[in-house]
């Protein structure tokens, strides 16, 4: 049969699919990013890494000086050695002499020591007291649950920072005073952890078999459940520890702190903003040293967070 005569209709333009050539233009049209993107996120990489690398570089330093404060050839932090006020000198005294006449740099490696270790302490106790209450009240709940919670709902509605200057007032001042002060406003913060984690981990098989085998309540809190909340526990125990530091030192500029001649970095602060006008090395040196240890500790904090997958804490003062 002769199709001579049978007319097709073309579709019109707007019915019509992309062409090969319009699919190209779209596409080259985007080109520019897509072969962008991956050199901007190498170009974040690289400079996260860097930061990484900085921050781990300067807590490891503090640190070693810290732990060898004793051996370091460094002046007493509380006899003076000159002068008053001497500024910093590279051939006499590096970082200068404070109001008393004692060495700048003696007391900032020593008020490391004093703030790392304060700051260890109060994070190590709230750790091990919030495992151990979190763990009991997730195990065995009823009225243990109800006083666990009782008690973080409690020391939470009273501001971290009241709660500690009215410990401080009413105790003397002292190193274990402030790590036992700090380490219970921390601590409803591990005891929340680990019941988040632990409820969702009691239900598991492996605690039902454990159970009907007859095993010990001890026996399941510490092989049990311990091993699956450890890993959150410690790394929420990183993100609170530059909190930690910053709370001590806040204590330590109040005065609330550790008590002299012990040196503090948030002492000195407070110490050398008396002649701020006329030395505000006092004041600015030891600031800068605490506000880039802060830095860096919430950097390796952060960055520790992420690598385990914790992926939102409480941050509690």
């Amino acid at each position: 049969m002769s199709v001579v005569g049978h007319q097709t209709t073309k579709p019109e333009p707007d019915q019509l699919g992309p062409t090969f050539d319009a699919r190209k233009r779209h596409r080259g049209a985007f080109r520019g990013s897509w072969l962008g993107m991956p050199r901007y996120r190498r170009k974040v990489r690289k400079r996260r890494k860097i930061a990484l690398i900085l921050a781990a570089s300067w807590v490891g330093f503090v640190l070693i000086l810290a732990i060898t404060a004793n051996l370091l050839p460094i002046e007493d932090i509380i006899v003076p050695i000159g002068r008053t006020n001497t500024p910093p000198h590279w051939g006499t005294e590096f970082l200068g002499l404070d109001l008393v006449g004692r060495s700048m740099l003696s007391r900032l490696i020593f008020g490391a020591r004093t703030s790392y270790l304060i700051a260890i302490l109060a994070t190590a106790v709230s750790l091990a007291v919030g495992c151990a209450i979190g763990l009991l009240a997730v195990y065995f709940e009823g009225p243990v649950n109800f006083i666990a919670n009782l008690f973080c709902n409690v020391i939470l509605s009273i501001p971290g920072v009241l709660l500690l200057l009215t410990l401080a007032v009413v105790f003397k001042p002292s190193y274990w005073q402030v790590i036992w002060a700090i380490a219970l406003v921390k601590l409803p913060g591990f005891i929340r952890i680990v019941q988040a984690i632990g409820r969702s981990e009691i239900e598991k098989s492996y605690i039902v078999s454990a159970r009907g085998m007859g095993a010990s309540s001890t026996r399941i809190i510490v092989r049990e459940l311990l091993p699956s909340t450890i890993v959150s526990v410690v790394t929420y125990a990183g993100v609170v520890l530059p909190t930690v530091m910053l709370t001590e030192g806040s204590l330590s500029y109040l005065g609330y702190g550790v008590p002299a001649p012990t040196a503090s970095w948030g002492q000195m602060i407070a110490q050398g903003q008396r002649d701020i006008a006329t030395a505000p090395w006092q004041a600015i040196i030891p600031a800068l040293v605490f506000a880039i240890n802060i830095l860096a500790l919430y950097t390796l904090s952060d960055w520790l967070r992420v690598k385990v997958g914790l992926k939102s804490v409480e941050r509690t003062l």
